[in-house]
């Protein structure tokens, strides 16, 4: 397939939703926001929750493929039959699988990103999951199995995602790797994660701001760089917040590899992190889409882009995430 008709395959595949009333999660009206962390150009506000367990636990991507209880394949496990805006998923464990709106599927016809934050049960049956392409130049593939990418989009890659245009999330890959100096021919976003001294900065990153984080749980996190926001994740769930929290850093640590550290910036103040979390909250719903048992609404304003996932049997907040869009 060529590049311009696969750009167009692409194109016309793009993910339908369902409109749906919006929601509000059921545990982040009463959050805690701990002190600032600072380290280099970022900016981590712990957030602390008060939703009363016991938590249901997940499997996650990597964790239930390598187990061979979670399988993803192209649509009908067909090469001939392969969408390009979807995949389909079995959970054939004993707990539910959470996928993480932003995570990385390697292989297949094309890498992807899944597009939204999902559920998928313990019932032995495939599911359909919307994703975005992440390799614009390749439609072939040997195997179709997938594999786990190991590593979640960096923030200006959600927000192209959620932004629903695939072409918007093509032109993020290639920027993103042309400044790391990781174009390829197939445009692949998994040249810039898997790069080793890409890899090797945000480690150090990492293992620098986990030093500095409270021994307390705590349920998400608001980043910024050099003082301005850029995104508020918040779970209801501490143990899902624990098992994800290095994926998140990570994420967090490849937008910022981006600029440098700024002396003049002003710190940011606990106060303002909490009014963005209030204020974007309390913006309009504009979609709902189901993944599982998950639905995710998304809310946004002038100043924010946000998705609110909840269990769709249970009616309970799962994440809340926010980006800031005047950054």
């Amino acid at each position: 397939m060529s590049r311009r008709l696969l750009a167009l395959v692409c194109a016309l595949a793009a993910p339908v939703t369902a409109q749906a009333q919006p929601k509000t999660p059921t545990a982040t009206a009463d959050l805690e926001y701990g002190d600032p962390i600072h380290f280099r150009n970022i900016t981590l506000v712990p957030i602390h929750g008060h939703a009363a367990g016991p938590f249901p636990r997940y499997t996650l991507l990597e964790a239930g493929l390598a187990a061979r209880t979670f399988h993803v394949r192209e649509r009908a496990g067909q090469s001939s039959e392969a969408q390009v805006a979807s995949v389909e998923v079995k959970n054939q464990g004993q707990t539910p699988v959470f996928l993480l709106g932003g995570e990385m599927i390697l292989g297949g016809k094309q890498d992807r990103i899944i597009q939204s934050d999902a559920v998928i049960p313990a019932d032995g049956k495939w599911h359909e999951l919307a994703v975005f392409c992440v390799e614009q130049g390749r439609w072939q593939g040997q195997k179709m199995e997938f594999e786990g990418g190991g590593a979640v989009a960096h923030l200006k890659l959600q927000e192209a995602a959620m932004s629903g245009q695939q072409d918007k999330v093509w032109a993020e890959v290639a920027r993103k790797n042309r400044e790391h100096g990781t174009t390829s021919d197939t445009q692949t976003y998994r040249r810039t994660i898997q790069n080793q001294k890409v890899r090797g900065q945000i480690a150090h990153y990492r293992s620098a701001l986990e030093k500095l984080l409270p021994s307390s749980p705590s349920t998400g996190f608001i980043f910024a760089i050099n003082g301005q926001i850029q995104v508020a994740d918040v779970f209801n769930n501490p143990l899902l917040f624990a098992d994800l929290r290095e994926k998140l850093l990570s994420s967090y640590i490849l937008e910022a590899l981006e600029h440098q550290v700024d002396a003049k910036a002003k710190p940011l103040p606990k106060a303002a992190a909490a009014k963005f979390v209030g204020d974007s909250q309390a913006a309009p719903a504009s979609k709902s889409t189901l993944n599982g048992k998950a639905r995710s609404v998304q809310k946004e304003d002038a100043n924010s882009l946000g998705s609110e996932t909840f269990d769709q049997e249970s009616g309970q907040g799962i994440r809340s995430s926010y980006i800031n869009k005047t950054k």
